[in-house]
């Protein structure tokens, strides 16, 4: 005689753990599937945000070069006064752009050479910060420490050519920088670390007259 069948309870019932994973997934999906399409749907419009803003972004980049070409060729040409509004004008409506940085450190240069030392020193301390264009860093570097200089700041002039020196990416302007750094510290007594800077430039390859000059002149005002 069979037996009868023993009746399983639910406690008793072992189910396979990745099925049921698999269970509670799709019934999760079933119940919230209008939130994964929202959410789905808000990615990919994030996507075609971003690439619309990129777009933007080079082509203002693109626009903002196009117009510090036409402040250059005016500065070119010798018109200072048009070449002045054009950078301003770049530095304006292109902000955060490499061009504005290199608007601004033209027009910083353009004060500058004026005399206008306290618009300078806005731009070219504005470009030094930025630090987004390396190529002009260490010639406003030197600016705002002559600057400095003439405002008797002796110590806020090395910290420019220091950061001048440290940014400097050409051999020759980093020499220069230096040969200026060692003028400075022999202006305030410190004759052997002026020394030491021009011995060493001297002592290096490639040094082009201008900087032996400077460098042995430097050797010659220091006391025995």
């Amino acid at each position: 005689m069979l037996k009868p069948k023993k009746k399983i309870t639910k406690k008793e019932i072992r189910r396979d753990p990745f099925l049921e994973s698999i269970d509670k997934a799709q019934a999760h999906i079933s119940e919230s599937r209008t939130t994964y399409m929202k959410v789905a749907l808000g990615l990919i419009a994030v996507l075609i945000g971003y690439n619309v803003i990129t777009e933007k972004r080079s082509q203002k980049n693109l626009d903002a070069n196009a117009a510090l070409g036409k402040a250059m060729v005016a500065l070119d040409r010798g018109d200072v006064n048009n070449a002045q509004f054009q950078l301003e004008t770049v530095i304006t409506e292109f902000n955060g752009t490499p061009g504005a940085e290199l608007a601004g450190y033209h027009l910083g240069k353009l004060k500058y050479e004026a005399g206008d030392h306290t618009g300078a020193e806005i731009f070219l301390s504005q470009f030094l910060k930025d630090q987004t264009v390396d190529i002009m860093v260490s010639a406003a570097a030197l600016m705002l420490a002559d600057i400095s200089v003439q405002d008797g700041d002796t110590n806020t002039a090395l910290s420019f050519l220091d950061n001048g020196i440290l940014k400097s990416k050409d051999v020759h302007t980093h020499r220069m920088i230096e040969l200026e750094k060692a003028k400075l510290i022999l202006a305030q007594g410190d004759n052997e670390a002026a020394r030491t800077i021009a011995t060493d430039i001297l002592s290096e390859k490639n040094v082009t007259a201008i900087q032996k000059q400077a460098a042995e002149e430097i050797l010659g005002k220091i006391p025995g």
